[in-house]
């Protein structure tokens, strides 16, 4: 049983920062993650524009009552990840786009379907609110997040390169 609860950003505050930025480490290139986690989560943490950037986003974006901003629980309150999706209007289009901004799950709850469950709910919940069509993102390099996106029906739709200059 997964139950939702409205982020709070003070309260989940810390839980948000780590899976944010183990969000990011996973979708680096090869280059960055030569720096070993520890170090590259310490170094954002330090980066105090980057992190309050990272919060007033995800808080700005919680003023749109369509916005998805759960942290996924237990039954007995043991956090198994979170989601946070957007939505934005192109209206010359009559189109919206729900994008799924982040979806993280704790380490232990990994592999046991609460990825599938949130890449589901998120999917359910952005046709409820009027989305035409859902975005994710991930990193080239992160496997496991481009598999779970094509088992539910994902296709890519762009491609990002990057050259290390010397």
């Amino acid at each position: 049983m997964i139950r939702h609860r409205r982020i709070d950003i003070v309260k989940d505050r810390e839980i948000l920062l780590e899976f944010h930025c183990e969000i990011n480490y996973e979708c680096e290139s090869d280059f960055a993650k030569k720096t070993p986690y520890e170090i590259y989560y310490q170094k954002w943490l330090n980066t105090e524009n980057q992190v309050e950037e990272f919060i007033s986003t995800l808080y700005k974006s919680m003023g749109d009552n369509r916005t998805i901003a759960d942290i996924l629980e237990d039954e007995n309150g043991i956090v198994l990840g979170y989601i946070w999706v957007t939505f934005s209007d192109i209206r010359d289009y009559n189109l919206s786009i729900a994008e799924i901004n982040e979806i993280a799950v704790t380490k232990q709850f990994r592999k046991s379907g609460v990825g599938t469950y949130a890449i589901e709910y998120s999917e359910k919940i952005a046709k409820m609110r009027g989305a035409n069509i859902l975005r994710s993102g991930t990193g080239y390099g992160n496997i496991p997040s481009r598999e779970i996106h094509e088992r539910c029906g994902f296709k890519p739709c762009r491609i990002e390169y990057e050259k290390i200059l010397d």
